[in-house]
């Protein structure tokens, strides 16, 4: 009917582009098609009605493949989107503690202002006691001059 190459290569171009269409790998579907092709053609030769049911049973088994791929591909894109959400359900819930844990600004605030006026305070008091110390000095030093 066709020959060997003409129905060799068309259905080997029907599946390569049947499997392009659907976003498959057109190149394995052709390959395996030209394959059942040669096959059938070498167990039976001349027998052109022996490849159709073979082309067809191609066609199931890898649809059938691609499917069980397409599952276990979105089983996998399930369990990582699972893990994605569980990951930054912790990274929000920490951060949320962090937050929580410093959410009292005003208490922050009192807190800073009472260590600076403690610090002032602590400042004044040495420069009252240095200039009173000073002042002693002085006066030791006049009396002692003055006698």
């Amino acid at each position: 009917m066709l020959g060997l190459g003409g129905g060799l290569f068309t259905f080997a171009a029907l599946f390569y582009f049947a499997a392009d269409y659907e976003h498959l790998t057109g190149w394995k579907w052709a390959l395996a098609s030209v394959a059942v092709t040669i096959t059938v053609n070498q167990l039976f030769p001349a027998s052109f009605i022996f490849i159709l049911p073979a082309q067809f049973g191609l066609f199931l088994v890898m649809w059938w493949a691609h499917l069980k791929n397409t599952a276990q591909r979105e089983v996998e894109r399930d369990q990582r989107q699972k893990d994605a959400m569980r990951e930054r359900q912790q990274r929000v819930s920490r951060a949320r503690e962090e937050t929580a844990a410093n959410t009292d600004w005003n208490a922050q605030e009192r807190e800073r202002e009472a260590a600076a006026e403690a610090a002032a305070k602590e400042r004044q008091e040495r420069v009252r006691l240095a200039r009173e110390q000073r002042e002693r000095e002085e006066r030791e030093m006049g009396k002692g001059t003055g006698t």
